[in-house]
């Protein structure tokens, strides 16, 4: 932007308009030949009011700007006049140096090029300016009040999240007699969006200690993703808790994408666990069986850290015993039971790479303790076929070293039974289609199906070992298979 200085070199901010000349000069001159010629030939011409050295001296003329070029031994260039004065004022002092006809010892000529309104150029520069800044805060502000409500909502709601220990959980956890298990932080969240504050979340497949024992002194409903995950901490809630309802998402849908009127609906359509299952094949019916009986066995209504009886806890608990319900689930159990007896069963004898016999039920995982495989012997009134051929010597170190982990694991082995890579169970599959031509064997904490078999053969992999064994379409011709569960 234009400026000009006073004489004692002072900034002068109040510059309206600036007048543009362009010279001619029969000779050779310099610029202060210029500027001197243009005070001493308009000196006196004008009154006192519009003297050029009297107005820049009271700052109302700004410095004089010259440029010059000097060609053929004559002087051609153009000189900037900044004037505070008004348009009249300004156009006679224009004129005034129009008639400047001789610069130095030469005869000169001076045109006035134009006289160029500086605060138009401003207002211009405002304009655009301004115009950039509206556009930019209508971006950014442009929610109407339906968003701006639903976003005060959501950020009360989604404040209100508090911890239970190191996890995370609904504000009213500790206050209400029911308690909603999820998976994580983000299904919080979403639980607070359509309203629901007394949950917690075990931030993963392992259930913590506290949760545990959360679930004995409450009415627990485990509302899970409807997928593998889900299924898997479904499992070991119920091994190692007291789950009275289920609640799923959709098949292959997570907590967390649903909508607050989905999750209350899922909600509401909870079922105890009598009439739970599973999304997914993960072979774990008969750990369901035995929660259903505890639940049986336990029988009454936790209320606040007490088990109520069941005829008292008719009275204070908003949902009645229904006992014909629990005779039908009663039978319904029965049958499930002997269903998987040909499947599922095993004596407390059948060989094993070590006696499991004597073992205790596996501590809690988070309990610190050595975590023993959730696989315990089964009950020798179960027993219906023969045991599993025994695993090689050779290849106990290596199952071993991955049974009962609280991360699922694989190992690859060579022909001279060294491990060639440790992999996760989820990735199984894809990385026996991938296996080098060096892998004979592969053992895995998980369920060996007619998938990873075909998968095997496939890759010449000559031994496979498994947690256990799932119903097969048919028996592998190469591939060796066993089970140490």
């Amino acid at each position: 932007m234009p400026y000009t200085k006073n004489h004692n070199n002072e900034e002068s901010t109040t510059t309206k308009y600036m007048i543009h000349a362009d010279f001619a000069i029969e000779g050779i001159v310099e610029k202060p030949d210029v500027v001197g010629a243009l005070f001493g030939q308009t000196e006196g011409l004008l009154s006192d009011d519009l003297d050029l050295r009297e107005l820049q001296k009271g700052g109302r003329v700004g410095r004089i700007q010259v440029s010059l070029i000097i060609r053929g031994g004559k002087t051609k260039g153009n000189l900037s006049v900044p004037s505070s004065l008004d348009k009249v004022e300004t156009s006679i002092l224009a004129a005034a140096i129009e008639t400047v006809d001789r610069i130095g010892p030469c005869n000169a000529k001076i045109s006035i090029k134009k006289i160029e309104d500086v605060r138009e150029e401003k207002r211009k520069k405002i304009i655009s300016r301004a115009s950039d800044l509206l556009k930019k805060w209508e971006t950014e502000t442009s929610q109407d009040s339906s968003e701006i409500h639903d976003e005060v909502i959501k950020a009360a709601r989604v404040g209100g999240i508090t911890n239970y220990g190191p996890l995370p959980a609904g504000p009213e956890l500790n206050s209400s007699d029911t308690i909603i298990i999820v998976e994580g932080r983000a299904d919080i969240a979403a639980c607070l969006r359509a309203g629901v504050r007394n949950t917690v979340a075990v931030q993963g497949a392992s259930v913590p200690r506290a949760v545990s024992d959360l679930t004995k002194k409450k009415t627990t409903i485990a509302f899970l993703d409807g997928d593998r995950g889900g299924d898997l901490i479904l499992k070991e809630l119920l091994m190692y808790s007291e789950v009275d309802y289920v609640a799923r998402a959709p098949t292959g849908v997570e907590v967390e994408d649903l909508k607050p009127k989905e999750i209350v609906d899922h909600l509401g359509k909870k079922v105890p666990i009598e009439e739970a299952g599973f999304v997914t094949e993960i072979h774990a019916n008969e750990i369901l069986v035995k929660a259903i009986k505890r639940k049986q066995t336990r029988g009454g209504t936790k209320i606040k850290g007490k088990t109520i009886p069941p005829k008292i806890a008719t009275k204070v608990s908003p949902e009645p015993t229904q006992e014909k319900k629990r005779t039908h689930v009663q039978a319904s159990s029965g049958t499930r039971r002997q269903s998987y007896q040909s499947r599922d069963s095993r004596s407390s004898s059948s060989p094993r790479y070590q006696s499991r016999d004597n073992r205790s039920r596996r501590p809690h995982p988070r309990s610190g303790g050595d975590r023993r495989s959730s696989r315990d012997s089964r009950s020798s009134e179960y027993y219906s076929r023969p045991p599993p051929p025994k695993i090689p010597e050779e290849l106990l170190t290596f199952v071993k070293d991955i049974d009962g982990k609280e991360k699922q694991e694989g190992i690859f082995l060579n022909e001279k039974k060294k491990q060639v890579k440790k992999v996760k169970v989820i990735s199984i599959y894809d990385e026996i289609k991938k296996a080098k031509s060096s892998v004979i064997t592969v053992i895995f904490d998980g369920i060996i199906t007619q998938r990873l078999i075909d998968a095997c053969e496939e890759k010449n992999i000559s031994t496979l070992i498994g947690a256990r064994i799932a119903e097969l379409s048919r028996r592998p011709n190469k591939t060796k298979i066993f089970s140490f569960a």
